[in-house]
């Protein structure tokens, strides 16, 4: 009654090759959607992923939901310098994201010492949300460290007094004094800046000082400057850098970037995206570091911190160093 009908399939070569083409271009499609759609929500660039450090994560003491966040979400960009042959001149402390986690604050300190750093410096975000009882449980963990320390607040410190509706450094500042400073060391000028603010960036006031520091490294006895900042001013591979929030700071971001390298700057560091990485501005060929974080939770790596050693010729090298 009813009779099968069968179709025999078109041996014509332009048809099978129309065929191909049109599966390959809807193949394209399909991997740019899932390729935008993965930089979009990760923030990273899976193109621009180190496959060694990818390697290195996989084959490391990780549980699989610390693999799948690295896979998804971090890669250490190196352009590491060859490690100079000039003395050691001194070595310094970089700790950065605890958010909380005052127990691995405290290791990190603590193992850092083996290294003798002459200080500490922070990067922001040491607290979850901000308020003025984590952050003075923080500044005990480095109260007691016995080393000097020197902190500028990340976007995280300030939530519970934006949530005030007051200075959003509030907090920040009645516990651990100004929001940015500089300060001078064998030679060098420190310069810690405050871009904390999503929505605020550095403000008038503060680029009036940066201004105003960075002429003292004309000082013929300046060896160098050194920058450290919370939010980085830009990042090869994540959009979690200045801007990310408020576009029009990326503007605020690449002023400063060229006005760093024309003051001769030897070096950025910066905290916030979780991961350790190295690299340089394109454009400027600024030298750029993120420093990897303290906290477990949220940390697509073992937590971590850096030890910065400086060398008699002015040269520096950066160790990334994991908590024991």
């Amino acid at each position: 009654m009813f009779r099968k009908h069968y179709h025999r399939k078109s041996s014509n070569p332009i048809f099978i090759l129309f065929r191909l083409i049109l599966s390959l271009v809807m193949f394209a499609v399909l991997l740019g959607g899932i390729y935008s759609a993965y930089k979009h929500f990760s923030g990273f660039d899976p193109l621009k992923l180190d496959p060694k450090t990818v390697a290195k994560d996989l084959l490391g003491d990780k549980t699989p939901q610390q693999i799948l966040t690295a896979l998804s979400a971090s890669q250490k960009i190196a352009q590491i310098p060859p490690v100079s042959t000039s003395q050691v001149a001194f070595k310094f402390l970089l700790v950065a994201d605890s958010h909380d986690d005052n127990i691995n604050l405290s290791k990190a300190i603590t193992q850092s010492k083996a290294n003798d750093p002459a200080f500490v410096i922070g990067l922001g975000d040491y607290t979850n949300v901000g308020t003025l009882d984590e952050l003075r449980s923080a500044k005990a963990e480095f109260d007691k460290a016995n080393l000097r320390y020197f902190l500028i607040a990340g976007d995280h410190d300030l939530w519970d007094s934006r949530d005030k509706k007051g200075d959003a450094n509030a907090n920040f500042k009645q516990i651990f004094g100004p929001n940015y400073q500089s300060f001078n060391y064998q030679g060098y000028l420190f310069m810690l800046l405050d871009n904390s603010d999503n929505y605020l960036g550095f403000g008038n006031t503060q680029l009036d000082w940066v201004s105003n520091e960075l002429e003292k490294g004309e000082n013929k006895d300046v060896k160098g400057i050194f920058v450290f900042i919370p939010i980085p001013l830009y990042h090869p591979s994540s959009d979690h850098y200045m801007g990310k929030t408020k576009v029009s700071l990326k503007q605020q971001a690449q002023a400063m970037i060229f006005q760093l390298k024309k003051a001769g700057v030897k070096k950025v560091f910066a905290g916030d995206i979780h991961y350790f990485s190295e690299y340089e501005e394109p454009t400027t060929k600024l030298p750029m570091v993120t420093v990897g974080a303290i906290a477990t939770d949220r940390n697509p790596q073992i937590p971590r911190y850096a030890v910065v050693t400086v060398f008699g010729d002015s040269s520096t090298k950066v160790d990334d160093v994991e908590i024991k």
